[in-house]
């Protein structure tokens, strides 16, 4: 008998031993289950808030993005929001539940970062199935790496014409040539320098507006969009560093400062070009142009040229940007007139009989008659563009437009496309190049301004691409606490 009750005692002890372990098991897979449902409930809740990204801005502009105040409901509200999702998955067996936002990444964070990032994204996915391809990679082989940098040589022999003028204004020539456009009763045979009058080609230039430039440049069928905006809450206003206004080449072509301050403003640009190509093609992917609609529901009807000109018109930044455009072609074509001899002696000739009385002015009326004749052949070439067409990068004998002496009968004539020329959509690409910054800058304003159609209280500066949040709950006396980040 007593070895039967140390047995059974034994059996006892050893049942106990085993209900506390098994006890013990299931508290520890209880809490482990308890654990794991929380960590799955704050990824969860975090997955909530990336799924209520901006349909508009992400069909559009293939950027993900959310609202950091919930459509203008504040911060708070955000945070609420995520409180009760994270509740909701646990389960009523859960108290004493918490949630707090403890940082954002916001779209803007990082100079545009993650904006830039999302871009290139976008773009390696368009590339491999799309077939988009990258424009600058085009644009550096049909350019051969050149653009508009005058060459040193080129611009000592312009000081040196300078110079041999002794100070005396150019401009002056006027009143000597109207004492050589005298009539013939005031011709002496001994007074031989005085001239018959001639005509000057920069009286031509002296007369374009702005505004008779661009429409020596758009094609007769085509009419201007009238589309405004408003720019009081513009996001790149904030960023004014970014900009600088673009001073038009100066017409008069009667002094030796503005005509290479006008040759250099927009010359060198091939540096600009790097590592860009995704940005640019992105953009060429998206935005409105003048040649090509994009977006439909758009405001404007040229969003390529105001991420240029940031202007608030469709009118002022298709104009803006023609200049532009004049001022890219004018470098490279005034290099391209200089190595024709017989354009160079044409120009020498018009210098002289221009000169009349005042032989010492020719070397360097002889320049700004290169400039403004490279001028007008630039506004030839913008037209061409405006057309559709592609213009010829260099410029030579055989692809050269305009006549000196009938500039307004070769502007209108009527051109083939150049095969391995640049289109429209190359040189918007550089003239976005020539100022990245600030064309990213100004794409945040056409995403705003293009969703607040729909979303009246959306604003750029709000939006956020990821975030942090800290976790806490209870559960059978347990204390959880988790941190979380999540980001697009």
């Amino acid at each position: 008998m007593n070895n039967k009750g140390r047995i059974v005692v034994f059996i006892s002890m050893i049942t106990a031993v085993m209900l506390v372990l098994i006890t013990l098991v299931i508290q520890v897979v209880i809490l482990s289950a308890a654990k794991s449902k929380n960590v799955i409930a704050t990824r969860l809740s975090m997955s909530d808030i990336k799924a209520c990204y901006n349909s508009y801005i992400f069909e559009h502009y293939h950027i993900l993005l959310f609202d950091k105040t919930a459509g203008g409901k504040g911060e708070a509200y955000l945070e609420e929001w995520l409180e009760q999702a994270y509740t909701e998955k646990l389960g009523a067996e859960y108290t004493d539940v918490r949630a707090s936002i403890t940082d954002m990444t916001m779209l803007t964070d990082q100079s545009y970062a993650p904006l830039k990032k999302q871009m290139q994204e976008y773009m390696v996915y368009a590339a491999a199935e799309k077939g988009v391809q990258m424009g600058v990679d085009q644009m550096k082989e049909k350019t051969g790496g050149q653009d508009g940098t005058l060459p040193e040589e080129v611009k000592e022999d312009m000081e040196t014409a300078e110079v041999k003028t002794d100070g005396m204004d150019v401009a002056d020539v006027d009143d000597t040539s109207d004492a050589g456009a005298l009539g013939s009763e005031n011709m002496d045979a001994e007074n031989p320098t005085i001239q018959p009058e001639v005509d000057d080609p920069r009286d031509y230039t002296k007369k374009l507006s702005s505004s008779i430039i661009l429409n020596l440049v758009l094609p007769g069928d085509k009419t201007v969009s009238d589309a405004t905006i408003s720019l009081v809450d513009a996001p790149s206003l904030r960023l004014i560093g970014f900009f600088s206004d673009y001073k038009e080449v100066d017409r008069d072509f009667d002094s030796m400062v503005p005509l290479l301050e006008g040759l250099t403003a927009l010359g060198s640009w091939q540096d600009s070009l790097t590592d860009t190509g995704l940005q640019l093609a992105y953009i060429g992917q998206v935005f409105n142009s003048y040649r090509e609609e994009k977006n439909d529901t758009a405001v404007l009807a040229y969003e390529q040229e105001y991420l240029i000109a940031g202007k608030s018109s469709d009118y002022e930044n298709l104009k803006s940007v023609a200049h532009r455009m004049i001022g890219i072609r004018y470098p490279i074509n005034y290099i391209g007139l200089i190595r024709q001899p017989d354009k160079m002696q044409t120009l020498t000739e018009l210098a002289t009989s221009i000169a009349g009385a005042a032989p010492y002015l020719i070397p360097a009326l002889k320049y700004f008659l290169a400039g403004c004749w490279a001028y007008i052949e630039s506004i030839a070439d913008v037209r061409i563009l405006f057309d559709g067409k592609k213009a010829p990068f260099m410029k030579n004998a055989d692809n050269w437009i305009t006549d000196i002496e009938h500039i307004s009968e070769s502007l209108s004539k009527e051109t083939e496309d150049a095969e391995n020329g640049l289109d429209y959509q190359a040189y918007l690409s550089i003239l976005q190049a020539m100022n990245i910054d600030g064309a990213t800058a100004r794409m945040l304003d056409l995403m705003q301004i293009n969703t607040m159609q729909e979303e009246k209280e959306f604003r750029i500066l709000h939006a956020a691409v990821g975030l942090e949040a800290d976790f806490e709950s209870t559960f059978g006396g347990h204390r959880f606490q988790y941190h979380q980040s999540a980001a697009y």
